[in-house]
């Protein structure tokens, strides 16, 4: 049997924290209309969440999927996964780790000038030791990792079918964004996936 993980690169954060980076099979990168199809369905308004003790709307469409996503004192209610998101989950569970379950949907524009702001992503009933995986659909963005509270960043290209694994310890100890750039053009999903407790 293969290993997980097997024809992902691991690069080395720092001493002790990677992260592992690998392709979507052709199978999987969606044509034209199917990248149609998935822009469809994003919300018509932002979720709002607290930041700092204000409720703020997130400069991104996001909606949860399969599983519901607890984060900044929000919950992000799942709606039943589509056929579509189903065989991204499913290989993701093949290939990365049969835990997974539910999936996260960020919809970026940049002529709206959408990112994502650096975090830690939430262990709130996620299923301890069980990584964090970033699908890139669309437009090539930057995907900016920080030293929690430390100096440095290390910048991977999320680009179309590009897959970025963020193990559980990286995920403690490092940070991860997607900024916005005065050069970004185009449209990006996003589809996270992660392992939930029952």
């Amino acid at each position: 049997m293969r290993s997980p993980l097997a024809d992902f690169e691991t690069r080395a954060l720092d001493a002790t924290h990677v992260v592992h980076l690998g392709t979507l099979p052709a199978a999987l990168r969606p044509d034209a209309a199917a990248f149609e199809r998935l822009w469809a369905l994003h919300p018509a308004d932002k979720h709002v969440i607290h930041l700092h003790g204000r409720r703020v709307e997130t400069p991104r469409w996001q909606q949860a999927y399969g599983a519901d996503y607890h984060y900044t004192g929000r919950t992000n209610h799942a709606l039943p996964l589509t056929d579509d998101m189903a065989r991204y989950l499913a290989w993701c569970r093949e290939v990365i780790d049969p835990r997974l379950d539910g999936l996260l949907f960020n919809w970026y524009d940049a002529a709206a000038r959408h990112y994502i702001g650096k975090h830690r992503d939430s262990i709130k009933h996620m299923v301890e030791g069980a990584p964090i995986v970033t699908i890139s659909l669309g437009a090539a963005r930057t995907f900016r990792m920080r030293p929690y509270r430390q100096p440095g960043t290390v910048d991977l290209d999320a680009r179309d079918g590009s897959v970025i694994v963020i193990p559980w310890q990286t995920n403690r100890g490092w940070t991860h964004e997607v900024p916005h750039f005065a050069r970004d053009t185009g449209r990006r999903i996003s589809i996270t996936a992660r392992a939930f407790e029952s």
